[in-house]
């Protein structure tokens, strides 16, 4: 194959690079190469666990999901190009209906790209380590028993799901959600300890739970009542992987908490949307974690259960999140909240938001390393609010944070 890179206008129609500028568009370039497809040639496989992003430059392609239902897909010369079927393992096939030209961009390669660049490295050369085929074969495992419907998601506690059906109610008040909500007195009582917390209060102590969904709202207890069922689900799991489960509530408390801070400031969002957000963005690692007790005996390989989550978190998130009917902005964010260079559109949506979160959830901690600059990435540009400032909002909004985050406990 012969080495054909990509010119500087090519690259500029690529969304997700939309923050870097021409002369290191350029050096990106040199890492990459346009590819040309036959008819009918696939280009990602249904159930591919290859993390690459795939961009067609110009022509038409085919997605066909397991059920057989098609997509058809077609890019002019001129479009703002965001990737193909991103999501791995990939629920479809993609094959071109018509010769056409391509490019195949790592990600590993675009966040080493990003974090050259913000040192200002001059000769910028990245290398991809290629990851080992054997180690997605638990990925694949789960993923073809996910299809093959052997797995059994995990519910949302009754009360949850009676408070979703009231909430389509157009006779809901704060009466009716009082009455169902009375059956939990754990439910009950967590709710008037919100009320009453510096992060809700009002001139006086709310003692009943009737008056502490008046001053709450019904919105806010509604997202309250879903964030207490998360916390259940966590409480739920075997103490064999009780550390793992504990250091994943810990960092979801977090993003969920600099959501609700970053969305008060920016106004950009429903702070209670945005912290509901940013405590689920994770929740499918319980799923994956329990399946990996089970497909390996005896003491958990951690490596194997970070490489597995990793591949398969950000679809089992979303099928949970759809299982619990939560809102589509939502799932958006479950699956694509770790796409560091997303960039669907010019307006911000929550999933930046909370992309935008985790950075800072991040940042001090050894877990810096593997993402890109904060600077580099779409989102931050879209939001309003600087890096260097939203650093500042978050020193000034510590306590409040930290309020949030008992709550969430």
């Amino acid at each position: 194959m012969s080495f054909n890179p990509p010119d500087v206008t090519t690259l500029r129609r690529l969304r997700p690079l939309s923050q870097f500028s021409d002369e290191q568009l350029q050096s990106l370039a040199n890492q990459l190469s346009v590819q040309t497809a036959r008819k009918k040639e696939v280009l990602i496989e249904r159930g591919c666990s290859e993390r690459f992003q795939l961009f067609v430059l110009k022509g038409s392609v085919q997605l066909t999901a397991g059920d057989g239902k098609q997509q058809e897909l077609t890019f002019a010369g001129s479009d703002a190009l965001n990737p193909v079927a991103q999501l791995r393992p990939s629920l479809y096939q993609v094959a071109a209906r018509e010769p056409l030209q391509y490019l195949r961009i790592d990600p590993q390669l675009l966040t080493q790209f990003a974090q050259q660049v913000e040192d200002g490295g001059e000769d910028i050369s990245v290398h991809i380590i290629e990851d080992d085929s054997e180690d997605n074969a638990l990925a694949l495992n789960l993923y073809q028993d996910l299809i093959a419907d052997r797995i059994t998601l995990p519910s949302l506690p009754e009360v949850a799901q009676r408070i979703q059906q009231e909430y389509r109610s157009e006779n809901i008040d704060a009466e009716s959600v009082a009455s169902i909500l009375m059956i939990d007195p754990a439910i009950a009582a967590k709710l008037i300890k919100i009320a009453n917390s510096p992060v809700y209060q009002g001139l006086s102590a709310t003692q009943t739970l009737q008056a502490a969904i008046v001053r709450l709202g019904l919105g806010v207890t509604y997202k309250q009542v879903m964030a207490y069922a998360v916390n259940e689900l966590f409480r739920g799991q075997s103490s064999r992987i009780s550390k793992r489960m504990h250091e994943l509530w810990t960092h979801s408390r977090r993003v969920a908490a600099i959501s609700r801070v970053l969305a008060k400031s920016t106004r950009l969002f429903d702070p209670e949307e945005a912290m509901l957000a940013g405590l689920t963005h994770d929740l499918g690692v319980i799923v994956i974690v329990e399946y990996v007790q089970k497909y390996n005996a005896g003491e958990p390989d951690k490596e194997l259960i970070e490489r597995t989550i990793q591949t398969m978190r950000p679809q089992i998130t979303g099928l949970l999140m759809r299982k619990w009917n939560f809102s589509s902005e939502i799932v958006r964010v479950a699956e694509e909240c770790e796409n560091w260079f997303r960039n669907p559109r010019d307006e911000p949506d929550l999933c930046d938001l909370v992309l935008i979160a985790q950075c800072h959830s991040m940042m001090g901690s050894d877990a810096m390393k593997d993402i890109p600059p904060i600077t580099t990435l779409p989102a931050m540009a879209k939001l309003n609010i600087g890096p260097k400032e939203s650093v500042e909002l978050l020193k000034q909004s510590n306590k409040e944070i930290r309020e949030v985050e008992k709550l969430l406990m």
